[in-house]
């Protein structure tokens, strides 16, 4: 089973470079590896192609967000794609096997997401799913994406269609585990795979989170969601977002990304497909493990450069 790991990045050549050299100390003979610069305009390309020159590169003329992702998702040649953003680290062979053994027992597996840990550590960073926090060393269903920390059988992926481009960044990887599920494929967090995150806010302006993720809340609701169920995913985002965007002073960022999610919400709904009464299934009983409102709202308070769980 080959495996094509494909590695974003923008205007991050230090993180990158060091995510190679661990990729590089990797002795497995099955697997590639594909840097994708998402048009970063720096030197981190010129730096990948004299460290690595074996890697493959493709540099994009400007910065696309998550149709990166497709790009170098596209160009693999591996059944099973390991996407990886450029601050991951401790990636190496265990994985890799890992990975393969998990794809080869499931047929119908469409993704793999890791454990996310602190660099060097085995204590847990980045957690989205719908459970504790301390069930991060089990296996179970989900339908949380980690995009920069991910499995997927290739042949799925192209299936689905990809990525949705017009997303940008945030929810696209819930988008995409919709159309996964609805499907009949099955997506599994698993605690016995992990990377390190070596988190770098180079590269990202501060309002973006607070603007995406609002928006692309919206779009998610309209294009996926029952009306009934959408009511409550809509309520306790929104007004998450709001309480966020107000804490942090990005007030602005939330309006308008309320303002273009709305005008979006014509034309989405004639895309729009409800799940499938297997999806509703699953969905609920994952949802059924997701801690209280209370619980998520103590964790998050303190914290900026949040996830929406």
């Amino acid at each position: 089973m080959r495996i094509s790991i494909v590695v974003l990045t923008y205007r991050r050549r230090e993180a990158v470079l060091n995510l190679l050299g661990c990729l590089a100390r990797m002795r497995d003979a099955d697997h590639e590896v594909i840097v994708v610069d998402n048009g970063g305009g720096d030197d981190a390309a010129a730096a990948v192609r004299a460290a690595h020159p074996g890697i493959r590169l493709l540099v994009l003329p400007h910065n696309t967000g998550v149709g990166a992702r497709n790009r170098g998702i596209e160009t693999a040649t591996g059944d099973v794609v390991v996407t990886l953003d450029d601050d991951m680290v401790d990636f190496g062979d265990a994985e890799l096997v890992h990975i393969r053994a998990a794809f080869a027992a499931r047929p119908r597996l469409g993704a793999l997401c890791f454990k996310v840990t602190w660099p060097g550590t085995d204590r847990v960073r980045d957690w989205v799913h719908r459970r504790p926090v301390a069930d991060a060393d089990a296996t179970f269903p989900t339908y949380e994406v980690t995009e920069g920390a991910v499995a997927w059988r290739r042949s799925a992926l192209l299936e689905a269609g990809g990525y949705r481009e017009d997303f940008f960044i945030s929810h696209e990887g819930l988008d995409l585990a919709y159309r996964l599920l609805d499907r009949g494929l099955e997506i599994v967090y698993d605690g016995g795979v992990r990377v390190g995150h070596d988190h770098r806010a180079s590269g990202r302006p501060g309002w973006q989170r607070y603007y995406y993720d609002t928006r692309n809340l919206i779009w998610i609701a309209v294009l996926h969601q029952p009306v009934s169920y959408a009511a409550g995913y809509l309520l306790r985002g929104l007004g998450s977002m709001l309480v966020y965007s107000l804490r942090d002073g990005h007030l602005l960022s939330w309006l308008r990304a309320v303002r273009d999610g709305l005008l979006r919400v014509p034309g989405l709904a004639r895309e729009r497909r409800v799940w499938s009464a297997d999806t509703r299934a699953y969905i609920a009983a994952a949802d059924a493990y997701r801690p209280g409102f209370w619980t998520l709202a103590r964790r998050r308070w303190g914290q900026k450069g949040f996830s929406l769980e």
